[in-house]
C-alpha cells in the first residue's frame, strides 16, 4: 500500500489531514516533529513512499531544515515534499522552501479538495514508476532465462559432437550409443523449440546468406501478423532509434544487444522493442536468431508522465500569459484596421464586440494563472454550431486583414455538454494559428459533424503543413515551430479538450494540416 508521510506538531492539524486524505489506496503516517520524521526515513522502508506533507514551523528541527536534511540523504532524496503553513506566507519564505527541496507550498488553511488531487497525482506518478522498475526486473529476468537456455544448447551441442568424433573408431561397438545420442539431440532439439515457440519475447531466425527469415514464434505471429512467408526484409520490417547502424549489424555479420528499434505490424503500425541478435547455425547454415522485447507500453507511459510533467509548469510560466491574449488582441486590431480604412462613425456593435473581447483577455488572464490546479468546467448542453457560428465575425475580420478566406460547412450536431468560454478559446486558438499557417489567398475550412457516435469539428488550413518529427510533440508546453511563438496555444487547446473528454486527431502534409476535435456523445 502506498504511505503518505505528515509532518506536523500540532495534534488538530494532523488529525485534520488525515481526514482529509482518508483513502482505501494509501495509509497516512502522522509524525509530530521533524526529528521523528528523520528517524522514521531512516529506519522504516521508503519505496512505498508517494509524498511528504510538511509542516514549516515546529519546535526544535523546523520544516525547512527538515527537509534539507532529507536530501542530504541517498534514499528519500527523491521522494516529493509539499510544505504546509499558515505563517510563513510571504515570496521569502516560499523561495527557501523551494531551495531546500519542495516541489510546492501551500498555505493554510488548505482546500481539502486541492490537497486530495496533488496526493492523488504524486501516488500516481509512484504507481507510474514502481510499475516501470518492475517492469525492468522482469525483463533482465526473462533476458537472463533465455542466456541460460542458449547456454545449455551450447553445451548439448558440443555433447554431440564429441559423440559423433568417437563413432568413426568405434562404428559396430558404438550402435548402441549413437542411438542414444540422437535420442539426446531429439530431445535438445524439441526443447529447443519448444522454447522457441513459447517464449514471450519476439523471436524469428533468419537464413544468414540471404535474410531470408526461415521461422517465426508464435509471439512473433501474433504481435506482427507476419509469418515465414510473409516476412519482410529486415531494412523494411526494422527501425533503428539511434544513429544509423553500420552494415556488418544490417547484414547480421555483427550482434546487437538491447538496441532500441521500431518493428512493423502487418497493419502497418510501429511499435517500439529491444532487439537482440545471436548468431547460430541449424542443420549445417549459418542462421540470424532475432529476440524482440515489445516495450511500445513503457515508451507509451514515459511519454506521458513526460506530458503531465510538462503541463505542470505551465502555471509557473508568466511569459506563456503573454499569448493567451494575443488572440482576443489580434481580433480587436482587425477591427480598427477595418474603421481606419472605412471612414466614419464605428457600428456600436463592433464597439460592443470589441470590448467583449477585452473582458475575454482579462478573463482569460485569470483562469491561465488556475490552468495548473485542475480547474473545473462548467459544462452545460449546448449547441456546437451555434457557439462556431457567434466566433465567424472575429475569425472573418481577421482573415480579411491578412488577404485570407475562410469557408464553413455546419452539419447536423446534437446538443453536447460544452464549457462556452473554453471551447471559444479553443476554436480561435485553432483557427487563428491556421490562419498565421497560411500565405494570401489561403483558405480555412471549418466543419461540423457527426462521426461514429462523436460530434467532430475539423479545422484545415492550406498551409506548408507539419514535419512528421513535430507531429508527435504537438500539445506539449512550449514547443512551438513559430518564430515568436510561445508554445502555449495548443497545450491549452489539448488541455481544454481532455477536460471535455474529447481527443485531437492530427494529419498534415504539403497541402496543408487538419486538426480534428471529436466529442464523445452524452449516454442517455
Amino acid at each position: 500500500m502506498i504511505k503518505l508521510l505528515a509532518v506536523d506538531d500540532r495534534p488538530e492539524n494532523l488529525l485534520a489531514l488525515e481526514g482529509v486524505l482518508a483513502s482505501p489506496q494509501y495509509e497516512v503516517v502522522s509524525l509530530r516533529s521533524g526529528e521523528d520524521a528523520l528517524r522514521y526515513l531512516l529506519l522504516e522502508d521508503v519505496s512505498d513512499l508517494a509524498v511528504i506533507l510538511m509542516d514549516v514551523q515546529m519546535p526544535g528541527l523546523n520544516g525547512f531544515e527538515t527537509v534539507k536534511l532529507i536530501k542530504q540523504r541517498e534514499r528519500c532524496r527523491e521522494i516529493p515534499v509539499i510544505f504546509l503553513t499558515a505563517i510563513s506566507t510571504s515570496t521569502e519564505h516560499v523561495r527557501q522552501g523551494y531551495d531546500a527541496g519542495s516541489i510546492d507550498y501551500l498555505f493554510k488553511p488548505i482546500d481539502p479538495d486541492l490537497l486530495r488531487l496533488k496526493v492523488d497525482a504524486f501516488a500516481k506518478l509512484h504507481r507510474y514508476h514502481r510499475q516501470i522498475i518492475e517492469q525492468g526486473d522482469m525483463l533482465r529476468r526473462r533476458a537472463l532465462e533465455l542466456e541460460q537456455s542458449n547456454r545449455r544448447f551450447a553445451e548439448a551441442d558440443a555433447l554431440l559432437k564429441l559423440q559423433n568424433e568417437r563413432l568413426e573408431s568405434m562404428v559396430e561397438e558404438r550402435t548402441l550409443e549413437l542411438r542414444e545420442t540422437n535420442e539426446k539431440l531429439r530431445r535438445s532439439q524439441e526443447r529447443f523449440r519448444k522454447m522457441f515457440m513459447s517464449n514471450p519475447c519476439l523471436m524469428a531466425i533468419r537464413r544468414l546468406s540471404d535474410m531470408a527469415c526461415i521461422d517465426v514464434n508464435e509471439s512473433w505471429l501474433r504481435m506482427t501478423g507476419f509469418g515465414p512467408d510473409t516476412m519482410p526484409a529486415p531494412s523494411e520490417a526494422l527501425r533503428f532509434a539511434s544513429d544509423a547502424p553500420d552494415e556488418a549489424v544490417r547484414c547480421g555479420e555483427r550482434t546487437v544487444r538491447n538496441a532500441k528499434i521500431k518493428y512493423a505490424t502487418r497493419s502497418n503500425e510501429w511499435r517500439d522493442g529491444l532487439l537482440s541478435t545471436e548468431l547460430i547455425e541449424l542443420d549445417g547454415e549459418k542462421c540470424l536468431l532475432e529476440v524482440v522485447v515489445d516495450v511500445t507500453e513503457n515508451v507509451r507511459f514515459e511519454k506521458e508522465m513526460s506530458r503531465l510533467a510538462e503541463l505542470n509548469l505551465i502555471g509557473e510560466m508568466a511569459a506563456g500569459i503573454a499569448h493567451e491574449i494575443r488572440n482576443p488582441m489580434t481580433t480587436i486590431r482587425g477591427f480598427l484596421q477595418l474603421s481606419q480604412s472605412s471612414p466614419g462613425r464605428m457600428e456600436k456593435e463592433h464597439v460592443d464586440m470589441m470590448l467583449e473581447e477585452l473582458d475575454r483577455a482579462n478573463g482569460i488572464i485569470t483562469e491561465y494563472l488556475s490552468l495548473a490546479k485542475n480547474k473545473q468546467t462548467v459544462m452545460v448542453p449546448r449547441p456546437l454550431n451555434r457557439l462556431v457560428e457567434s466566433l465567424l465575425p472575429l475569425i472573418h475580420a481577421e482573415a480579411m486583414v491578412s488577404g485570407k478566406h475562410v469557408q464553413i460547412e455546419y452539419g447536423e450536431c446534437p446538443d453536447i455538454p460544452l464549457d462556452e468560454k473554453e471551447i471559444r478559446q479553443l476554436v480561435l486558438n485553432m483557427t487563428l494559428n491556421g490562419l498565421e499557417s497560411m500565405s494570401p489567398g489561403g483558405v480555412l475550412r471549418i466543419r461540423t459533424g457527426t462521426d461514429d457516435g462523436e460530434v467532430v469539428l475539423t479545422i484545415a488550413d492550406q498551409g506548408h503543413g507539419i514535419r512528421e518529427d513535430d507531429l508527435e510533440k504537438l500539445g506539449r508546453p512550449f514547443f512551438t515551430t513559430k518564430e515568436n511563438g510561445t508554445g502555449l496555444g495548443l497545450a491549452v487547446c489539448y488541455s481544454i479538450a481532455a477536460r471535455h473528454g474529447a481527443t485531437i486527431r492530427v494529419t498534415s502534409g504539403p497541402e496543408g494540416t487538419t486538426f480534428d476535435i471529436r466529442f464523445p456523445l452524452p449516454i442517455r
